[in-house]
């Protein structure tokens, strides 16, 4: 990770036909003291972040303000897989920066989930650790681009517990990977082709722990992407947010030639 990162112009522009509007909020819930989650929307660059940190608030804090600043000066190359690799590669920078800064002795140490999207041309990718999702709201249907990194989910990908067991289990919320928590991390990594009126989720768990798919779905249909990100944060409240919340809602527009 460079400290000497530094605002910069990105080769970056949306293909003939197509734009992009996005809006994004972070807040601290109902229940806690503080706001450990963080939030980054580049739209000038193509590139979206959502972070949610763990360890207490001065660790959760810390590790997910590095994930941040890690990609708020990135200077991404214009090409899909040159951009995708870079921030792959700042993944990595940001974990072992958040892992040299930890405190081996503590029992709650510093580290932090991610995901992020990025498009070029008419592709786009989803890179993530931990169990901040990222999904697709197309033609009125949803769908989950990520896989949470959680205990209970690799049981389930492992075949000893069902979709509805690991919806109520105690361990749910347990995370297999997170960046800063151990030496080295794998980043996951998805991607497809774009389409005039794809909408993205990112979200960290403060929005998809207490309201279900349904309720998310069908705000995701609202047009405007400021008004749908403030009706996520309000169903999150609604259900009580015992938990940080952070939305960033992302469109690509169809435009006039």
């Amino acid at each position: 990770m460079s400290e000497g990162d530094h605002p910069v112009q990105n080769a970056f522009a949306m293909p003939a036909g197509l734009g992009v509007r996005s809006a994004g909020i972070s807040d601290i819930g109902l229940k806690r003291g503080a706001n450990e989650d963080a939030l980054l929307m580049r739209d000038e660059a193509g590139l979206w972040l959502v972070a949610d940190g763990m360890g207490g608030h001065e660790h959760g804090a810390f590790a997910s303000g590095v994930a941040v600043s890690g990609l708020r000066n990135i200077a991404l190359p214009g090409d899909f897989d040159g951009a995708v690799g870079q921030i792959a590669e700042r993944f990595h920078a940001i974990n072992g920066h958040i892992w040299q800064a930890g405190d081996p002795a503590s029992d709650r140490p510093s580290g932090t989930t991610a995901v992020a999207l990025v498009v070029r041309g008419h592709r786009f990718a989803i890179l993530w650790v931990g169990d901040s999702r990222a999904y697709i709201y197309r033609s009125g249907g949803l769908f989950q681009l990520s896989t949470d990194h959680t205990m209970v989910q690799d049981l389930v990908d492992q075949g000893m517990l069902t979709e509805e067991q690991a919806r109520s289990h105690p361990m749910s919320h347990v995370l297999s990977r997170a960046l800063g928590v151990t030496e080295a991390v794998q980043v996951d990594i998805v991607q497809d082709q774009l389409e005039p009126g794809d909408r993205f989720l990112l979200c960290s768990d403060g929005l998809t722990g207490p309201v279900g798919t349904g309720p998310i779905r069908e705000t995701l249909a609202l047009a405007d992407p400021q008004a749908c990100a403030e009706a996520l944060i309000a169903a999150a409240h609604a259900a009580g947010a015992p938990d940080n919340v952070t939305v960033a809602v992302i469109d690509i527009v169809a435009e006039e030639p």
